[in-house]
């Protein structure tokens, strides 16, 4: 298990994301041989080295050479499903892409249907965001983290005209998310840049850990004193335990009745929360009331508080970033004589800990007319099997 570390010292695009991991050591050929498989044509991939504020990186580049229509969502999409890529490959980008739609959307107060990639559209960027997964997988990384995302300041030059730095997008990708407002007159942190770790990073510190292999990619921009660097820190971890950053979101509720409160968790639960929960308590003026709490990723989080304040319930939410330990594990398909349950494995000291998912384990007991017991010993029995 790999986990890799983005230092975002002086910024980060897409392109300086696949630059940093060629030059920790992934493989050019096979990464093109990956890239191919998006069947895409006019364009050309190349990686160089280059030397900047006396460190030595790689720059990633992609030449077009032939004109690129404007692209829609969908047919992003389209593409990246048509493609060859693995599918864990396909699932990781297409979420990119959705979360870079819906911060251009927000942008520009368009529908999503409607909106247009006229930057981010282009092949460049396409491979940028395909590139930057297919990498990570190649390299064996499977845990993420990221520093804190610099920020510029100024104007920037768009297909839309001239726009603030951060770009509109930008400032949308990064709600909930740990930035630094920086006196550079430039662009540091790209739209794409953006899309790819705030979809994809814990933005949090990621303990203990072995570095094996390090690399840093280069960017287009000359920051002066700042040599414009994208440092990657590839290693395994010492700590038994994975970590990310979760966004808890609390409101004490006075004025709901029992109904109420059990569909508002349901709805919470239904748009994207990881987890929902409300503890009785004893308010000022001792009224009783309940404390909601709801756990989400960070960037769920206004649609999530959007849902807490329509419910009409209260006037007011207390939110805070916490991090957050793991245990690893898998998760897998288990055949039972009530059909398949899927089950997450996590280790500790050597012991299997077995968690089969609620709703499966339900179906099964139905189906077969057994007890939650009869079903689980299956599972562990199969589990202890293999």
């Amino acid at each position: 298990m790999a986990l890799a570390y983005f230092d975002c010292f002086s910024g980060v695009a897409g392109d300086m994301i696949i630059g940093a991991l060629l030059d920790a050591g992934l493989p050019f050929a096979d990464f093109k041989s990956e890239i191919d498989k998006l069947k895409l044509s006019g364009y050309e991939i190349s990686a160089r080295k280059m030397v900047k504020g006396g460190i030595e990186g790689t720059k990633f580049s992609v030449e077009v050479h032939e004109k690129q229509p404007t692209r829609h969502p969908k047919e992003i999409t389209k593409i990246i499903l048509a493609s060859k890529l693995d599918s864990d490959i396909k699932e990781k980008a297409v979420k990119i892409f959705n979360r870079l739609a819906e911060a251009e959307s927000i942008a520009h107060g368009e529908p999503l249907e409607k909106v247009h990639f006229h930057e981010v559209g282009a092949i460049d960027a396409i491979i940028d965001i395909c590139g930057a997964v297919i990498g990570m997988k190649l390299m064996g990384i499977n845990r993420v983290y990221s520093s804190l995302l610099p920020l510029g300041k100024g104007t920037v030059t768009t297909s839309h005209g001239a726009m603030p730095i951060p770009a509109p997008a930008t400032a949308a990708l990064v709600k909930g998310f740990p930035i630094k407002i920086s006196n550079s007159d430039t662009e540091l942190t790209t739209p794409t840049g953006a899309a790819i770790l705030t979809t994809l990073a814990t933005f949090s510190d990621p303990g203990e850990f072995t570095i094996r292999r390090a690399g840093y990619g280069a960017g287009s921009k000359f920051l002066g004193g700042l040599p414009n660097l994208l440092r990657v820190m590839i290693g395994e971890p010492l700590a038994a335990f994975d970590a990310d950053t979760v966004t808890l979101l609390e409101s004490n509720l006075d004025r709901v009745s029992s109904e109420n409160l059990g569909a508002l968790l349901d709805e919470l639960m239904a748009s994207g929360a990881l987890d929902v929960f409300a503890v009785p308590i004893v308010m000022k003026k001792n009224r009783p009331a309940h404390l909601l709490s709801v756990l989400c990723e960070p960037d769920k989080k206004d649609k999530l508080a959007k849902i807490i304040f329509g419910s009409g319930r209260t006037l007011g939410i207390r939110t805070s970033l916490s991090s957050r330990i793991k245990l690893p594990r898998l998760q897998i398909i288990v055949s039972t004589s009530g059909g398949d349950v899927s089950v997450k494995v996590a280790k500790l000291d050597g012991k299997n800990l077995i968690f089969p998912e609620f709703d499966d384990i339900s179906r099964a007991m139905k189906k077969a007319g057994l007890s939650y017991d009869d079903i689980y010993f299956e599972i562990q029995r199969a589990i202890r099997k293999d």
